[in-house]
């Protein structure tokens, strides 16, 4: 019989880390043929979200996101193909970033920004987002991944 205290030990993350990962969850919310940007607090626009707490899933830290950043509630319509993005805190020991995006619908528009969260929404046509200031990650998703978003959105998904 195998040891599993031994195979735990091998694989626990604070003897032998193999990655170091940052895990978060976006709603890209769709409508009219616009995209739902948030601005945070340092300036930067991205699709509401932000890293998934301890025992959460990826669909309720959307929800809950969703409430704190505007205030209103929302709905997880969809999984998209999540996103890893390698060495975006470089040092002794690499970070890397997980992104879980869900296509996602407010189930109300009347929203009531968190200032502690966020400092402006707008929704953007996918042709504008070069007017927005966004992380080089936010871009390279952007870059990446909008397009086979935005097919699902018009597929009716």
């Amino acid at each position: 019989m195998g040891d599993l205290e031994a195979s735990r030990r091998a694989r626990d993350p604070r003897i032998q880390p193999k990655h170091w990962m940052m895990m978060a969850a976006s709603a890209v919310i769709h409508e009219d043929g616009k995209l739902l940007m948030v601005r945070d607090k340092q300036g930067f626009w991205a699709g509401v979200g932000g890293w998934i707490e301890n025992g959460e899933s990826p669909d309720e830290a959307i929800i809950r996101e969703v409430r704190e950043e505007l205030g209103v509630e929302s709905e997880v319509l969809s999984a998209f193909r999540p996103f890893i993005a390698w060495n975006v805190v470089a040092g002794e020991r690499p970070i890397n970033f997980l992104l879980f995006p869900h296509a996602g619908r407010l189930l109300s528009t009347d929203l009531k920004l968190d200032p502690a969260e966020v400092t402006d929404f707008a929704w953007v046509g996918p042709s504008e987002l070069d007017a927005y200031d966004r992380t080089p990650q936010i871009r390279h998703i952007h870059s990446q991944r909008l397009p086979e978003w935005l097919a699902a959105f018009e597929a009716g998904g």
